[in-house]
């Protein structure tokens, strides 16, 4: 092989060298996005704290803005007492917070706050906490106040249903991650291929 012969082949491997590793990078790179999803970084009240009042509302802060529907509230949040009965509220989500209020003030309990929201890469993000309320003895309701307070179960499913119809199908980041993966392979087989030929 001349001297010009080889300085082609030189440029050539060079170039599938540049190939590869832009593949690479694009596969990791993609991999490390995919798993950056949003998280909750606070809430008010926080998770397994006491109240000695009724929250007036509840707010959960995010690590990113949250992604949102036009005229469609993408946040669902489900507010349960001790029992399970669902308690009405009214969600709200602004950037990276979720306001929420309760309808009716909270009794002396422990409650759980289940939430479902959309991340900022498309990702939904489903947890929940739970929170106590012990207010002072003279000022905690009734059980008879309580029962009356509570709505029937079925109206938080009418209020959270439609909200979750409307999120739509999100595209998966594994198919990036596959895609990577393939240009990756199809580089290193020029690669293989084009030193077989120059053997």
């Amino acid at each position: 092989m001349n001297s010009l012969a080889l300085q082609h082949s030189r440029t050539l491997l060079i170039r599938l060298s540049a190939a590869i590793l832009i593949a690479l990078v694009a596969v990791f790179g993609t991999v490390s996005a995919a798993s950056a999803h949003d998280e909750l970084t606070s809430s008010n009240p926080s998770a397994g704290s006491t109240m000695t009042e009724s929250p007036e509302q509840i707010e959960l802060n995010f690590s990113a803005d949250l992604q949102q529907l036009a005229g469609a509230e993408t946040s669902v949040v489900a507010l349960s007492a001790e029992d399970g009965t669902k308690l009405a509220s009214v969600v709200s989500t602004k950037g990276k917070t979720v306001t929420v209020v309760p309808e009716k003030k909270l009794a002396s309990g422990t409650y759980k706050l289940v939430y479902r929201v959309v991340s900022s890469d498309g990702h939904p993000i489903e947890e929940s906490f739970n929170f106590t309320v012990k207010l002072p003895v003279a000022a905690s309701a009734t059980p008879s106040e309580s029962a009356t307070n509570a709505p029937a179960p079925s109206e938080p499913a009418e209020q959270n249903n439609e909200p979750i119809q409307q999120l739509g199908s999100q595209i998966s980041p594994v198919i990036w991650v596959i895609v990577g993966i393939a240009i990756l392979g199809a580089a290193i087989a020029v690669l293989v291929k084009f030193t077989r030929q120059n053997k």
